[in-house]
């Protein structure tokens, strides 16, 4: 990794003023900004993230392929014969 280049979260942990946090996505958070308690808390919100993140694909490839089922010729035949 070049020395210049610095490695950086996709979002920053906002503290609010009743105790609660925000994930606000359009600031980028350096790592070397943070102690070592809050490196530990962004990774796990990262991994948090990701995995939200994740689950939203599976479950746009799955709703475009049962919209995609839905539209075969195939499909409606063999629902119209009650094989399915």
């Amino acid at each position: 990794m070049n020395e210049k280049e610095v490695v950086c979260f996709d979002f920053r942990i906002i503290q609010q003023a009743d105790g609660s946090q925000i994930i606000d996505d359009r600031v980028k958070t350096p790592i070397d900004s943070l102690t070592p308690e809050m490196q530990v808390e962004y990774m796990d919100v990262h991994n948090q993230l990701s995995k939200m993140e994740r689950i939203k694909k599976k479950e746009q490839r799955e709703a475009a392929y049962k919209q995609k089922l839905v539209k075969n010729p195939f499909w409606k035949l063999a629902c119209f014969c009650r094989l399915v």
